[in-house]
């Protein structure tokens, strides 16, 4: 009742898992503080973190220090984890959801080049 799990008239679930949410901030900002994460998707800043952990773990995420702040890389060719969806990789999943700059920023969207065939 009223915690951070509330998300919109019908209640407490989405269609997407904590770790698409954390990635797809990360895409959006990839030198986002992750106590802004936390914020956004409405989880602890220990729970982020873990996430972030994990998704590194499984190669998603490459993390590096830029200055006083972490870095995160994205690697777009890993496939989907779970059987149902693995055909996808995490770039078809991010580019369903980014607007197209964030997914052009990426690489997954290749810019139009005018007077070229």
């Amino acid at each position: 009742m009223g915690s951070g799990g509330d998300r919109g008239p019908s209640g407490s679930w989405t269609f997407l898992s904590n770790h698409a949410h954390v990635l797809v901030c990360l895409a959006r900002d990839r030198e986002i503080r992750l106590r802004d994460v936390a914020e956004m998707v409405g989880l602890t800043e220990r729970s982020v973190v873990k996430i972030v952990n994990e998704l590194e773990a499984a190669g998603v995420v490459a993390r590096s220090r830029v200055g006083r702040r972490n870095h995160y890389e994205i690697d777009a060719e890993i496939p989907l984890r779970h059987p149902l969806e693995s055909q996808e990789t995490v770039g078809s999943l991010l580019l369903m959801l980014l607007d197209r700059s964030d997914a052009r920023s990426l690489g997954l969207v290749k810019s139009r080049r005018k007077g070229t065939s």
